[in-house]
This record gives C-alpha cells, structure tokens and sequence, in this order.
C-alpha cells in the first residue's frame, strides 16, 4: 500500500512560482510539483484569510466551490467538489470570509497557450484563530528558510553529498537538489525577502491579513519550458478497460451537455455504477489530464483536450 504524502508546509508565493513537474512512470505514481525553493509537492498545508466561497457551474444541485486563501506573500485558489466531500461540506458550513487551514493537493493546468492556472484542490479546512494561525506560519517559515538553504548550498557547490546536511529529511535534500537543477535563475532572494512580511505576522508586529476580496484570481504564465516527464510503463488491459470507460462515460455527458462539457460530479457517478471508485476517478483524471486527452478548463467542468 502507498504511504499517504506528507503536506508541505509553504506559503501562496511559492506555489505560484512553483511551475515544473515530475512525474511518476506508473499508472498510479504521484505527480510533483517542484518550486524554486526546495519543495517538492504533492500535498500541502497552508494558513489564511479565506475569501467568501462561490459556486461555479450552472447547476445549483451539483456544485462546485472556489475559495481563494490569502496569505503575507500573495494569493492562491482554493477549490473543492465531488471528489472531496467533507472539504466541500466544510467550506460550505461558514459562508463568510474567515481565518483558516487548508490541507489540500496542488494542482496545475496548462492551457493550450501556453498558461499556467495553479490552484489546490482542498481536502479539508479548519476555522483557526490568530494564535494558531502564527504558530502555523512560525513552523512553515523556519522550514522555508531551511529548504532555501538546502538549495543555496547546492547552487553553489551541485556534488556535496548528502551527509553534509545535518540530518535534513532525505525528502527536503532530494527536493533541493531538483529545484537547483530545474530553476537555475530564480530569484531566491527576493522570495526570502517576501518572507519577512510573515515573520512580522509571528513576532506580532504586523496584522493578521484583512479578508480576502472576491476579485478573480491571478493568471501567470509559464516562464520556462515544461520538463519531459519520464517515460510511463505500459498499462495493463485492465487499466485500458477503465480508461475506455472513462472516455465513453465523458464523451456520452458532453453530448448531452447544452454547454460542451461534461459536469465532474455526474461522471464520477456514473463510473461508479460501473464499479469505479471516486479514488479510481481521480487517478484516471490527473494522468489523463497530464496526457493532454483531458482538460478542465472550468473548474468541474471536463471535456477532451
């Protein structure tokens, strides 16, 4: 059985900044997303102010909600729908702007010009209070500064083993030494110096964040080209079954759609009455996703690419 990932604790500015894959080669690897700061992740864990939600899409009975957190160093959008109930349950529960945790997966979606829409898709969240939410930010601050060491360290000499790291989690020094490799130009510094606005936040001497607004969120597009992610074995007849189910199921509700997608709640449904797991659903989405046969261009909206 695959050990769950461990939630990265970081801030909005380095998710936005966060813009290269690695990518497993089977069929159920989990997919990274590395930064030029020492992260390598899947999940994540982040502090807030999170804005008002709001649905999105044209079916009040199936909805999907989008929140956005807001953090000293910027803004990240935050979604939740039929593959995470409880984390769609719990932002419903308190419908105004508040202080919170999110734990979540980080996802990014390319557009077909070349743009890049970072955003986590949350599995729960946690009304906290302003004590908390500095002891959050005091925890993922010293981390943050210790992962832009690993990666300084590396920039500047690429061979040091890694038992010159003074014990630092295997996970960290691995993350390290990609985030050197694939952002060789990054711009470490001025991150660190963003950094400063949440040790304020910690030492008490700058306020909590007001409320998010309920302005959209930011758009930023790629600055590199995307990495070659790395050959995937074969699957087997029984994951080219699931996946001609997959398709068969999206294109049957894009035909019947009046707007050309496919709603995401109706198609997880429908796999499981064809004996497909939502966990299963969610693992054919992202690496069909990733394979450019499916997009999302609206939030919980699909269609083929």
């Amino acid at each position: 059985m695959a050990l769950r990932e461990p939630a990265w604790r970081t801030f909005a500015a380095e998710l936005n900044a966060a813009l290269q894959e690695e990518r497993g080669t089977t069929e159920r690897a989990a997919t990274y997303l590395l930064s030029p700061y020492g992260a390598r992740m899947n999940r994540v864990l982040l502090a807030g102010t999170l804005s008002s939600p709001e649905t999105i899409g044209k079916d009040p009975s199936q909805p999907f909600w989008r929140t956005r957190l807001v953090d000293p160093t910027g803004t990240i959008p935050v979604t939740a729908g039929a593959f995470q109930p409880r984390a769609m349950a719990q932002l419903q529960a308190v419908p105004g702007p508040r202080t919170a945790m999110v734990v979540g997966k980080v996802h990014l979606y390319r557009g077909n010009d070349g743009t890049a829409y970072i955003s986590v898709r949350a599995e729960g969240f946690r009304t906290i209070d302003e004590a908390t939410l500095r002891g959050i930010y005091a925890d993922a601050l010293a981390q943050s500064l210790d992962r832009l060491d690993l990666v300084q360290k590396l920039v500047g000499d690429p061979t040091l083993a890694d038992d010159r790291f003074d014990g630092r989690p295997a996970a960290w020094i691995r993350a390290a030494r990609e985030s050197a490799l694939r952002y060789p130009t990054a711009d470490r510094p001025g991150y660190r110096a963003a950094l400063r606005a949440v040790l304020e936040v910690v030492e008490g001497t700058r306020a909590v964040l007001p409320p998010a607004s309920p302005a959209a969120a930011e758009v930023r597009v790629v600055p590199a080209e995307p990495s070659i992610p790395p050959p995937r074995t074969a699957p087997s007849a029984e994951e080219r079954a699931q996946e001609s189910t997959f398709l068969d199921l999206l294109d049957e509700l894009v035909d019947n759609s009046s707007d050309g997608y496919a709603d995401l709640k109706e198609l997880v449904q429908r796999l499981a009455e064809h004996g497909m797991s939502s966990e299963m659903a969610e693992a054919l989405l992202d690496r069909l996703g990733e394979e450019g046969v499916v997009e999302e261009p609206i939030v919980g909206r699909l269609r083929r690419a």
